[in-house]
């Protein structure tokens, strides 16, 4: 039984090194990254190219119209999800999730705990092409389609449907 304890211990011990380690590593440079041109467009760019996720329409933040949007609400099986884009100077400057599920404890869970990473994703890439976030994807999934919508009705002037 003691050896078992040690085997456990050491395999913790050696994980946390390993990560420990890793962190402190620089990150490799993925290959289509390193033919990229550099300069001050592309500083803050992610250093993998992504697709968007189909649906989401990347947008031209100079189209955008100032004001606040409000987004169509989206249901998952733990509840709707709803946001609004607020926009100023042409530019996404804040997200507010106006809906987020509340139908169970663990829905309220992972709404609280994604929510916050949405929103920093969206405010970065200035889009609803944002990552799923792990153990979220209904949520994920409505807060990307409200920003869309929020975005769409952001471009063309329209109250979102």
């Amino acid at each position: 039984m003691r050896r078992i304890g040690i085997a456990v211990l050491g395999t913790g011990v050696l994980t946390a090194l390993l990560v420990a380690v890793k962190s402190q590593l620089p990150a490799a440079v993925p290959p289509a990254a390193a033919t990229r041109p550099s300069g001050p467009s592309t500083a803050h760019a992610p250093a993998v190219a992504s697709q968007p996720a189909p649906g989401v329409r990347v947008v031209d933040p100079s189209r955008m119209m100032d004001g606040s949007h409000l987004g169509a609400v989206f249901t998952n099986p733990f509840g709707p999800v709803q946001v609004r884009a607020d926009v100023r100077g042409g530019r996404l400057v804040d997200v507010v999730t106006v809906r987020l599920p509340t139908a169970a404890a663990r829905g309220i869970e992972i709404g609280m705990r994604a929510a916050p990473v949405l929103r920093a994703q969206a405010l970065e890439r200035q889009s609803a092409d944002l990552d799923t976030v792990s153990g979220a994807t209904y949520t994920s999934d409505g807060y990307r389609r409200s920003l869309q919508s929020a975005l769409d009705a952001a471009r063309t002037g329209r109250p979102a449907a």
